[in-house]
């Protein structure tokens, strides 16, 4: 299951934001967008876009910002760019929370090497922070290994407060 929480500006709130829960049971399942325990749309990713499948309509500008924001996360483009950073070696990279993943090598290759190579480049590779586990097995599920990787924020990649501070 993936679970975001997903801040909207909105100038109509005493806030001036409000907070959302975005819920996907499955991969390939529509987001549920939920206020407040309040269901208030479904987003699926269809024909190259992201569009409501509820029954409630939601505004399209909206509905446009939240699929950006799923968009912009980790687990929406590792897959892609483990896929083409190792093609010859993985077969397929699941999705089974936007922190954790599991990969299968391809058929004939050396799954020792593989690994080796796994753990020394896996955190140049990873945008976004948090900790990412990563269950890979070969080909034939005979070997595996599992490895957590801890992912922090590049330096000077956040211009935060600390930058405007006198």
């Amino acid at each position: 299951m993936i679970k975001l929480h997903y801040i909207h500006e909105d100038p109509t709130s005493a806030l001036g934001f409000f907070a959302y829960l975005l819920l996907q049971e499955k991969s390939g399942d529509p987001f549920m967008i939920l206020r407040e325990d309040e269901i208030l749309g479904e987003l699926a990713w269809q024909n190259g876009r992201w569009l409501n499948v509820g029954e409630i309509c939601v505004e399209k500008e909206f509905l446009q910002a939240v699929g950006r924001f799923i968009d912009a996360q980790a687990f929406s483009t590792l897959p892609a760019v483990l896929l083409t950073r190792w093609p010859d070696d993985l077969a397929e990279v699941v999705v089974q929370s936007e922190s954790d993943y599991l990969l299968v090598c391809k058929l004939g290759r050396d799954f020792v090497v593989f690994e080796r190579i796994f753990r020394e480049f896996i955190s140049g590779l990873i945008r976004g922070e948090g900790l990412f586990s990563f269950k890979v097995f070969d080909a034939g599920f005979d070997m595996d290994f599992e490895l957590n990787v801890e992912a922090k924020a590049a330096p000077g990649g956040y211009a935060g407060i600390e930058k405007w501070q006198v």
